[in-house]
């Protein structure tokens, strides 16, 4: 063969290794990009209120009130106090607090304080926080995505003052992977959500590993998913899962997962393993979750650019807010991450556009 025939060879071979390679990565998860939204039922358009952040979706950081305020992707909610908000600023590495009236600071991290430290909170490093959870008696866990660490925000109450030192839960900084055992040889691949259960359990969803794992007593055990990626209902020895985003649990115990992979919204319980609430549901990557009374489950369609609400016992879909299509104002949202109900209201972590907002439940009698 000459030089003129062999390069040829090369290149068409590199071409087909490249053609091969796109398709797995289009049938693999790619194609999630690309999915677009479906009915949403009713929808109430709830006015949407402006919290904080950029009211022209500028990003940044800043602390303040209001518009003052600058934030960088934010992700995942969770109610601190009665007064209080948190939530996970990805591109900040910060997990910063917000009141109902828009004053936002921040707890820990900072996008001067990107990697991995341990110690007073002052001189605490983050890198990509993402999920967010309080315990009863204040302490937050942090679930980071670069460091594959599972971390404790903890209280201390001196002299009527509150300080906060960061500790590692689970998981070995930089290390990615799949073990259970104890909490120091743990290992995870991007821990997206994280849930306390009513034990003192904390659930983890791991997305990397399409896995729920618990962390307990000291042990890191996988309680649904398997090596095999898929939407089969099941014990831990069937159930399977892709790309677990978000979690909460019930008051009675059942952990609710988007399962972001097969764009369907999953239930775990402790004896029956995972099922499919609403097989028929169709949402345009779902990617934030909440309750309302046990009675409705709140999904932040990220791609639909809406909050949907489904009726547990009737499975009917129907849109608290959004329109579909992205923007800021006149009803609009983008690429909604999370939702958090919180007295009578949802909470909205509006990611692509840089802010906090949140909207009154709807009369859901009518």
């Amino acid at each position: 063969m000459n030089k003129k025939k062999k390069t040829k060879v090369i290149v068409f071979s590199i071409l087909g290794i490249i053609l091969i390679g796109a398709i797995y990565i289009y049938f693999a998860f790619a194609w999630m990009f690309f999915v677009k939204p479906k009915d949403g039922g009713q929808n109430y358009s709830q006015e949407i209120h402006f919290i904080a952040g950029s009211k022209t979706g500028e990003n940044g950081y800043e602390d303040g009130k209001g518009n003052e305020v600058r934030m960088s992707k934010p992700i995942r909610l969770a109610t601190l106090n009665d007064s209080t908000v948190i939530f996970a600023d990805i591109n900040n590495h910060s997990i910063r607090a917000i009141s109902s009236d828009g004053q936002v600071s921040t707890l820990a991290g900072g996008p001067d304080k990107q990697g991995y430290q341990n110690g007073l909170i002052n001189n605490a490093k983050f890198d990509n926080p993402h999920g967010l959870a309080v315990r009863d008696d204040g302490v937050i866990a942090v679930a980071e995505v670069k460091n594959n660490t599972i971390r404790l925000i903890t209280p201390n109450v001196k002299n009527g003052e509150i300080t906060y030192t960061v500790s590692t839960l689970a998981g070995i900084e930089g290390e990615s992977g799949c073990l259970d055992g104890d909490n120091k040889i743990a290992l995870f691949d991007s821990p997206h959500s994280i849930a306390w259960g009513q034990n003192g359990e904390l659930f983890v969803a791991d997305i990397g590993n399409s896995r729920i794992r618990m962390i307990f007593n000291g042990e890191t055990t996988t309680v649904a998913g398997r090596d095999e990626t898929g939407k089969d209902d099941g014990d831990l020895q069937t159930g399977t899962l892709k790309y677990p985003m978000d979690i909460v649990t019930d008051d009675i115990g059942n952990l609710w997962i988007i399962d972001a992979g097969t764009m369907t919204i999953r239930k775990w319980n402790k004896g029956k393993g995972l099922s499919t609430p609403f097989p028929k549901a169709e949402i345009a990557m779902p990617h934030g979750i909440s309750l309302i009374n046990n009675s409705y489950v709140v999904i932040a369609e990220m791609y639909g650019h809406r909050i949907l609400l489904y009726d547990i016992k009737s499975g009917q879909v129907s849109t608290v807010c959004g329109t579909t299509e992205k923007g800021i104002g006149n009803g609009k949202i983008s690429k909604p991450a999370a939702v958090l109900v919180k007295d009578n209201m949802i909470w909205i972590a509006d990611l692509g556009n840089h802010r906090i907002v949140n909207v009154d439940i709807p009369n859901l009698d009518k």
